[in-house]
């Protein structure tokens, strides 16, 4: 199956009608499979993959249990709001062609449903242009079940909150679910309780009137029941995606809040309270650093200077001292040659001649000068201030490490405090986020109240269908259906244990294309890794060469994602079905390493006709030019915030081409 044309009117965000072409074209003799679609969030890439299912599988693509009142409301919620506006009986409708081969024969489909807000949906099928008019509703859709089985259309066609699910999921529910729908196990379990339905038939008309009574109340009791359960469930699962859809959309605020300097603006206070201190703090070492620089400091600027100073200062002192001791020897001599002169009369011309000679000698200060000329007190203090100017030094030294360290401090902190936004513009980002955490509340409470509510239903519906089976127990036992009891029992038997072996055919052949496609998408062919899929549960675990298992819950986000990517690779192989892959928003949630493995490895191989629908975030430009030569054409959905409406051009954000999509005038 190719897809050709896709035709959207008045549906959803597109006004007016839009044809999309979606036939892969060829460069020569080579094919390429992609087709993409670029679209910032809320544009309308997901209208695209709704109308493909919407088209294909009717009232199957919301539900298994939906009744046709809500597929009708269903209908008119998604016709255009600004054709609604400008119309009294807006008229939407979503048209799919595509190309279908059965026994050689090949032949063009055009399925055409519309539908207006009062109005049931038609639907009609063409065949080669020509209108199968013979063919009810109910057998047109019959006929495109038969072409894309509910259960297989989910395995080509899904998004990446699918993906999310399935990556997430360590039950194996939701594996388990696909793989009965791919083997026709749910049509065995569905003939088992058709069986049970003939054999509780047969026994009502064996019971008496009584009897009879209260089994058709019984059944009629529990028919409601689960009726209103499956309903309860429906009502989930709506609420469960709006929480999903909601999640980004918290995020998205929280981010938002980042962004602006939410972090910040919560220690705002204590980073002006620092600032304070920090201002004081320099003032006060300003103040000592200035008190150091008025004293002795300056003397230390110029320590050689001062070092020969003191060296002169030193010497001046020696030769004052010198002279005072020449002055006072001088006083004195006098006196002492009339000793000498006394006592050595006869020498004492030679004796005082060499006493004259010796001191002479140690009082010579002819060749020498006092130019300084300072007092022995005034010398004294100017060591001490000499002294003092060292201390000072070092100090001021520490005063000015510790000045620039506090202004480096006060710097930050005033950078922290201008992060800080508005508190006008933070209370708004914080009361759009306080709605949004409302409303999740809201939402988890309402999800609570119909899970809770819908146990009880079943847990009551549960109690009738022990009743009931009590009724049609003691009934089995009359000779007139004995005979048909057994015979139900062996057919019973049979198909359950042909479901178990088909089962485990099946894993076995699932097990070994899952491994293959993991190892290819993960890059990992040079690793022994295998699956192993429990039949019962259909848990999957991997096991590495020494058949020691590998713990999924250690895996990366990323990692897990590949691995349900592979899952519907796998089980897209095993169903037997040649179907296009339509993929919605899948590479969000992917880091760019597990997008590159992806993009080079996955959507060119995942089919004859790929349909990748992306924000510009995923497939950017670098992973554009990755796939560039696998991709046939792409469109830009481009969302105008006036009309609240989109259009499509061919290009890819940053590369435009001629407008092929074309919207036409109604």
């Amino acid at each position: 199956m190719i897809f050709k044309t896709l035709s959207l009117e008045n549906f959803r965000v597109f006004n007016g009608l839009h044809n999309i072409e979606l036939a892969p074209r060829r460069d020569g003799l080579l094919s390429k499979p992609v087709v993409l679609f670029g679209g910032l969030n809320g544009a309308g890439k997901t209208s695209i993959l709704t109308a493909i299912r919407l088209a294909l599988l009717g009232r199957k693509a919301i539900g298994n249990a939906v009744s046709k009142k809500e597929f009708n409301e269903y209908l008119a919620e998604q016709i255009n709001k600004k054709a609604i506006k400008d119309n009294i009986d807006p008229i939407a409708k979503v048209s799919l062609e595509f190309t279908h081969t059965h026994q050689g024969e090949h032949s063009t489909y055009r399925v055409v449903r519309n539908w207006s807000l009062d109005a049931d949906e038609s639907l009609i099928l063409f065949k080669n242009e020509v209108c199968e008019d013979s063919l009810t509703t109910e057998q047109v859709q019959s006929f495109l079940h038969e072409l894309v089985p509910p259960g297989i259309g989910d395995l080509f066609f899904f998004d990446g909150e699918k993906i999310a699910e399935l990556a997430e999921d360590d039950t194996g529910s939701y594996l388990k679910d696909a793989v009965q729908k791919l083997l026709g196990i749910d049509v065995i379990n569905r003939l088992s309780d058709d069986l049970d339905i003939y054999i509780k038939q047969i026994s009502q008309k064996a019971a008496d009137a009584k009897t009879v009574k209260v089994i058709e109340e019984l059944e009629l009791e529990k028919k409601a029941l689960l009726l209103q359960a499956n309903k309860e469930r429906e009502a989930e699962n709506q609420i469960k995606t709006k929480l999903v859809e909601l999640e980004p959309k918290i995020q998205a605020a929280e981010q938002q809040i980042q962004e602006r300097g939410g972090a910040w603006a919560k220690t705002k206070n204590d980073e002006k309270n620092k600032a304070n201190d920090l201002i004081k703090r320099k003032a006060v070492l300003e103040t000592k650093l200035l008190g150091e620089l008025d004293g002795s400091f300056p003397l230390a600027l110029a320590p050689n200077a001062i070092a020969e100073l003191i060296d002169t200062l030193t010497k001046e002192q020696e030769i004052k001292d010198s002279l005072a001791f020449s002055n006072k020897l001088n006083e004195n001599l006098t006196g002492l040659e009339t000793v000498i002169k006394s006592q050595f009369e006869s020498d004492s011309d030679e004796l005082l001649a060499t006493i004259n000679n010796y001191f002479s000698s140690l009082t010579d200060t002819s060749s020498e000068s006092v130019e300084l000329d300072i007092s022995n007190s005034d010398f004294n203090l100017i060591q001490a201030q000499i002294s003092d100017a060292a201390d000072a030094k070092t100090l001021c030294n520490e005063l000015t490490q510790e000045l620039m360290e506090t202004e480096k401090a006060l710097e930050s902190v005033s950078i922290n405090i201008q992060r800080a936004p508005d508190e006008e513009e933070l209370t708004s980002l914080y009361n759009n986020l306080r709605k949004l955490d409302t409303e999740k509340h809201a939402l988890k409470t309402q999800y609570s109240h119909h899970l809770v509510k819908a146990k009880s239903l079943i847990t009551k519906a549960l109690e009738l269908a022990k009743r009931l089976e009590k009724l049609y127990t003691s009934q089995k036992t009359e000779a007139s259906i004995s005979k048909a009891v057994r015979r139900v029992d062996a057919t019973s038997k049979v198909l359950e244990e042909f479901a178990t072996q088909l089962t485990e055919m099946r894993v076995s052949q699932l097990e070994e294309v899952f491994s293959r496609s993991y190892r290819k998408l993960a890059r990992k062919e040079d690793l022994k890794l295998s699956a192993k899929i429990n039949p019962d549960t259909f848990d999957v675990t991997l096991v590495d060469a020494d058949d020691i298992a590998i713990n999924r819950k250690s895996m990366s986000a990323g990692e897990k994602q590949i691995f349900a990517f592979a899952i519907l690779e796998a089980l897209g192989k095993l169903s037997g079905k040649v179907l296009p892959v339509v993929v919605d928003t899948p590479l969000g949630r992917l880091d760019s390493k597990h997008r590159d493995k992806l993009v080079k490895h996955y959507f060119p191989e995942a089919g004859e006709q790929v349909i990748l629908l992306s924000t510009d975030t995923e497939v950017d430009e670098d992973f554009f030019s990755a796939m560039a030569h696998e991709v046939s054409h792409a469109f830009e959905i481009e969302f105008d915030e006036q009309t609240k409406c989109s259009t499509l051009n061919e290009g890819y954000f940053w590369k435009t081409n001629p407008v092929v999509a074309q919207k036409e005038a109604v």
